[in-house]
This record gives structure tokens, sequence and C-alpha cells, in this order.
């Protein structure tokens, strides 16, 4: 197999590069995202077409799954700034013991991740969501099968971040593209049931996650096996046995610590939010599924964008360049905000034929109708605290991204939401709540990218 071409900051000296430097490497990135969003219209059209409460269930067992294995990776913003760091410095034994480090870690908490789902979380799902009984089932059924695959969940993740911090977005986009053929056939098999399989609804589609999650997990290891690359598994052996290894785990584990603090943080307010929603019903539930199908679209474009912009800020830095490091990313920003503004537009003059594509019921169309306009106002501002949020997080500022989340998804989302919700808003005073969210944050993190203190946050990293 051809190795992958890798992003060198040190190559690149004019603006113009520069940007194609950032183009080069968000586009694979947001192709294997935007193949993710296609699998996402595809769960999300096979169970709303199974059934309502199908559909509605995944706004229960989704916001779960996504927590649990999002704390249990949170671990990977620290892998993304301590590789790309090691890269822009040319120390890739460096950059091979942050990974492999990595890869043992991820299989550590995600197989936390699934046992204190198993244990603490399934059994308190009814109470939770009292008055969803019937979607509550649907949802215990769903997450039943798929929080076997935690584990090889935070496998890929870490594995991603660390080939994306190395410049190679090419090959998760080729495991990307492998895993989701088979994940959509899986759920044609076993959703609505064909060829003999039984109609397992809900519970397909967990079977399909994890078979996914699995098949990830295995390709990323083997992508990362391969001898010689930057981000690569070193040769087979405890890898805290020397000094240099225990250094690297501190390190990691000092990224992580906010990291995860805030991946709790949102998560927690997250939860809630979904509480929110919960309590304006299945119907409204099953709508706003719609909705988060639609706008996964844009989220998953500037997830690629994102991606560019925390790698290259912690290869620069790696390098001992920080105005390079500022100008990638507002080069990232800008580029970010272009790309879903556009979407926005888009998103308004389609606002009633987009809900049909997800829903065949006429009343959730409507209700998602209404609720895009909100939608497309918050796609400039998602795009600013989605991408300058990871540039912060790549330059290993992870405490100022934990403030960040603390004060815009914990703060401001909370309270808007309620009080939208509570006025009658219904399913449109969610996404006021998300929209106040983003538009926080963006004047945050644009203050602290201007301020430059991010940059500090480097300094207390070891060398390799």
């Amino acid at each position: 197999m051809r190795r992958p071409a890798l992003a060198r900051p040190a190559n690149i000296e004019t603006p113009p590069a520069r940007l194609r430097s950032i183009v080069t490497l968000a586009a694979p990135a947001i192709a294997a995202l935007l193949l993710q969003t296609g699998v996402l219209w595809a769960d999300r059209i096979m169970l709303g077409h199974f059934s309502a409460t199908a559909l509605g269930a995944m706004q229960i067992a989704g916001p779960i799954e996504w927590t649990l294995v999002s704390v249990a990776s949170a671990f990977a913003v620290g892998t993304l700034a301590l590789v790309g760091r090691a890269v822009g410095a040319g120390d890739h034994a460096a950059a091979r013991r942050h990974t492999t480090i990595s890869m043992v870690v991820a299989v550590a908490l995600g197989t936390i991740a699934m046992l204190a789902a198993y244990a603490l979380v399934l059994p308190t799902l009814h109470l939770m969501f009292a008055n969803t009984d019937a979607a509550a089932e649907v949802a215990r059924q769903y997450l039943q099968v798929a929080l076997l695959a935690a584990p090889f969940y935070c496998v890929g993740v870490a594995g991603f971040a660390a080939l994306s911090a190395a410049g190679d977005t090419v090959t998760p986009l080729k495991i990307g593209v492998a895993v989701n053929v088979v994940h959509v056939g899986i759920n044609w098999l076993l959703i609505g049931g064909h060829w003999g399989f039984p109609a397992l609804g809900a519970r397909g589609a967990g079977w399909s996650t994890a078979a996914s999650y699995t098949a990830e997990a295995l390709l990323t290891f083997a992508a990362l096996s391969r001898a010689g690359l930057p981000a690569s598994l070193r040769p087979f052996r405890w890898p805290f046995g020397d000094a240099a290894g225990r250094d690297a785990l501190r390190a990691l584990r000092r990224l992580s610590l906010h990291a995860t603090s805030e991946r709790v943080v949102y998560h927690v307010a997250y939860m809630a939010f979904v509480w929110m929603i919960a309590r304006l019903g299945d119907d409204a539930m099953a709508s706003n599924q719609a909705l988060i199908a639609i706008e996964a679209i844009s989220f998953m474009t500037v997830e690629g964008f994102a991606t560019a912009s925390g790698a290259l800020v912690a290869q620069e830095l790696g390098a001992r360049r920080p105005e390079r490091a500022t100008w990638v990313g507002w080069a990232s920003t800008g580029l970010a905000v272009l790309t879903l503004s556009s979407f926005g537009l888009l998103f308004l003059a389609l606002r009633h034929q987009l809900p049909a594509l997800v829903t065949p019921r006429a009343d959730l169309q409507a209700e998602a109708a209404r609720a895009l306009i909100v939608v497309a106002i918050a796609q400039p501002f998602m795009a600013v605290g989605v991408v300058l949020g990871q540039a912060v997080r790549g330059a290993g500022a992870t405490r100022l991204a934990l403030f960040v989340s603390l004060f815009g998804g914990f703060v401001v989302r909370l309270v808007v939401t309620w009080i939208a919700t509570s006025r009658g808003f219904g399913v449109m005073g969610v996404w006021m709540g998300s929209t106040a969210d983003w538009a926080s944050r963006t004047l945050l993190l644009i203050a602290i990218w201007r301020l430059g203190t991010w940059r500090d946050a480097t300094r207390e990293l070891p060398a390799g």
C-alpha cells in the first residue's frame, strides 16, 4: 500500500500555499464525515419508515451513546496535540510513542465506559425518561447491543486523531468508506428485515452500529501497524516501561484531564438538553431527530475543517512557528464560515422539502420546517465554535476549551432552551438554545484567539 503524503508545514511559505494545505488536509476529512452523514441519514430514514417510535427512540439512545463514548474518547484531544506537535518538531519516535500509548488507553477507557453503561445507565433508563415509556424501551434495546462496541469506538477515534495529526486524512476516509458500506448493508438487512432476516427495528440498528465500530477499529489498527510512518505503532511491548513512555503518558493525562472535564460538562448539559426535548413528547423527539439528520450535513463538514485546524496548529507550534499557527486558526475558521453560511441559505430555501426525506409524517415535517429557520441562522456561529475550538485544543489549551464549553454548553444553552420551550416555542425553542450556545462560543473563542494566551499551553508539554 502506498504511504499517504503527510502535511509538512515547514514547506508552506506563502499564504496561498498555506491555504491549500488546509483544504488538502480538510477535504478527505470532510468527505469521510459527510459519508458518516449519509449513514446517519440512512439510519434515520430506515427507522423513520419502520416506525415513529423507533425514530423517536434515537433521540434518547443517540445522545446517551454519544455521551458515553465521547467522554471515554476525550483523551484523543491530547493525542491530536501531542502527535501533531511531535510531527511538527520532526520527532517521529515521539509521535509513534504517543500513538501507541493512545491505543492502550483507548481500549482501557472504552471498556470502562461499556461496563459503566451496563451497570448504571441501562437499568435507570425508564426512570430518566418516565414520560416516554415506549421510546425508552426501544432505546434500551438499541443500547444493549450498540454499547458492546464502545472499546472499538475509542480505538477508532484515537487512531483517526493520530493519523490526522500526522497529516494523513486519506486513510481515515478509506476506512470510513469501507465501514459505512457495511453499516448501511447490515441496517437494510436487520431494521426492516430483508433476505430472510428478522425485522428488528432499532435493535437491528444497534447490531449494525456494533459491527461497524468493530470493523473500524480493526482497520485502524491495521493502518497504524504500517512501519515507518510517524503515526504508527511501536514494536509491540509495554509502552510505559521506560522513562520516555511514562513521560508521554503523563503528558496525555495532563491534556486529557481538561478535555475529559470539558466533555463531562458538555454532556451533562447535553443530557439535560435531551431531557428538555423529551418533555415535549415522542412526536417532538422524532421531529428533532429529522432536524439533527439535516444539520449533520453541515456539522460534519465543519468538523473536517476543525480536523485540519487542530492538526496544523499543533504541527506549527511543534515547529516553533506560533504566527503561522495563528494564521491557520483564522484561515480555517474563515473557510468554515463561508461554507456553513452557504448551507444555511440551502436550509432556508429547502426547509419544506428536506424534512420529507427523513419522515413521511406531514405534521413532523411542518414542525421541522419552522425550526430550520433557526438552524440556518446558527450555521456561521457553529463554524467558528467548532473550528476555532479545535484549534485551541490542538494548541494544547484544553483548560481554555473547558471554560468555553462550561459557559456556552452548560449555562447559555440550558437557560435559553428552558425559557424558549417553556414559552411554547416547541422544537424551534430547542434550536434557539443551541444557537445561543454557538453564538456565545463564537464571542469567547474569537477573544481567546486574538489574545494569544493559547500559545503558552505547549510550554507545559514534554519534548517527546
